[in-house]
């Protein structure tokens, strides 16, 4: 039996065998725990990410750091080049991808995008977003800042699919309250329980 904050808190995978409670008192005054059900649960996991979505919509209503704004753009512009290149990559044009980066001195985020994509499953299919229905509800950039961010009007995209863990993207796809967050398939097949993480991954494609 797990107290009900923790179990909201767990991974799905690791919810296997394990019971929620709050505490309670009964007719004789008596300490004692009460079991949620599946229903109170859910309900539960939706008024969290009302709350992560409120705490997103506050922020920004805080001071902007106009250099850090900068250098964050700078970053999101290479990641997304970055990402570009997978996407196209992982068609099988690898060998002209990567002569057009050279004729083109292409930066060090192109360059290992290209390698990167090399590296991965002939048939990999990098994770993406359909960003106009992105609630900004925060799931996914807490999860993989790596992999997901939020561009200048505040929808998030993915910047670099091979940013992070297959496992922090199908998470993130499992928390995504507009339900507009697609998987993929995963770019290192040595990673721990993937065949389970595609499983889960299927329903979200």
């Amino acid at each position: 039996m797990i107290p009900f904050h923790e179990f909201l808190e767990m991974d799905e995978d690791d919810r296997e065998g394990h019971y929620p409670y709050i505490w309670g008192v009964n007719g004789k005054n008596q300490l004692m725990r009460i079991l949620c059900s599946r229903e109170i649960v859910k309900s539960g996991e939706e008024r969290l990410h009302f709350w992560h979505q409120l705490k997103g919509i506050a922020g920004e209503l805080n001071p902007v750091d106009v250099d850090a704004l900068i250098e964050q753009t700078k970053v999101e512009m290479a990641n997304r080049l970055s990402s570009t290149l997978l996407s196209l990559s992982a068609s099988g044009n690898i060998d002209a991808l990567s002569g057009s980066v050279s004729a083109n001195g292409g930066g060090t985020a192109a360059s290992t995008a290209v390698t990167a994509a090399a590296a991965a499953a002939p048939d990999y299919e990098p994770a993406w977003i359909d960003t106009p229905e992105c609630t900004a509800c925060d799931e996914c950039t807490e999860i993989a800042p790596g992999i997901f961010a939020y561009n200048q009007d505040k929808l998030a995209e993915v910047v670099n699919p091979q940013g992070g863990k297959y496992k922090d993207i199908v998470r993130a796809a499992e928390k995504c309250t507009a339900g507009c967050l697609h998987p993929g398939t995963p770019w290192n097949m040595n990673e721990k329980d993937i065949d389970k993480l595609i499983k889960r991954a299927e329903k979200h494609q």
